[in-house]
């Protein structure tokens, strides 16, 4: 019989992914589990997009490390923000954070995530969100909470979410006030429920040149429903 030779493509080194989703695992129970996968996402020396969706220990947090200078991008849903811990300097390497939120945006919630060095913050809705997002509390108290996130952020987008002219307006009030987001350049609005009508507020605020504000007008798109 002849001898037959199988070759496979050798599957990536860990030291060699660049992007890791870490989603539905239930790890809030498994103290060893989420300390082994803290060091485990640590070790990847190339890893530059990150996604959190899970539920784990507080040890996953409080793990002594700190992941790939090269991790720019971090993507968490507000049930993994719900439990989240001080991770130390785990993260700081973040430049861009995406907040995924399925029904509601609490702000209790949201700035519960410190990432000091992000510049660019994005909250839309979850990709199996039913329905858009929208604001738990008053739209002007996301000030406070992006402070927390970050104070050196430059760019803030709102993507698929429940907004609406009047909340819209209302957050651009707020923007548009004295606060503490001192590098703060751009604010964007896409399909977040807006029409025309809130354009001359929106043009107002391109003319006074404290902040650019971008509009996509249009309904929140469902990525898996629509």
């Amino acid at each position: 019989m002849p001898l037959r030779v199988i070759t496979e493509e050798k599957p990536p080194r860990t030291r060699d992914i660049e992007t890791l989703e870490l989603n539905y695992l239930s790890l809030n129970e498994r103290p060893s589990a989420s300390r082994d996968l803290a060091q485990f996402v640590c070790k990847m020396t190339h890893l530059e997009k990150l996604s959190l969706g899970s539920q784990f220990h507080d040890d996953f947090y409080s793990t002594s490390c700190t992941t790939s200078p090269n991790l720019t991008e971090l993507t968490v849903d507000t049930s993994t923000l719900e439990v989240w811990q001080d991770c130390g300097s785990m993260f700081d390497s973040v430049k861009r954070v995406t907040i995924e939120a399925e029904r509601t945006i609490n702000c209790d919630v949201i700035q519960r995530i410190h990432l000091p060095g992000a510049t660019e913050l994005t909250i839309q809705t979850h990709e199996y969100g039913r329905r858009p997002a929208g604001f738990h509390e008053e739209p002007t108290s996301i000030l406070n909470a992006l402070l927390n996130i970050s104070p050196q952020l430059v760019k803030v987008t709102f993507r698929d979410l429940g907004i609406g002219n009047s909340k819209m307006e209302l957050i651009l009030q707020a923007f548009s006030s004295p606060h503490n987001l001192k590098h703060l350049k751009i604010i964007r609005f896409i399909r977040c429920g807006s029409d025309e009508a809130v354009d001359d507020v929106i043009i107002a605020c391109n003319k006074d040149q404290v902040m650019e504000v971008e509009v996509e007008h249009g309904k929140p798109r469902r990525l898996l429903f629509d």
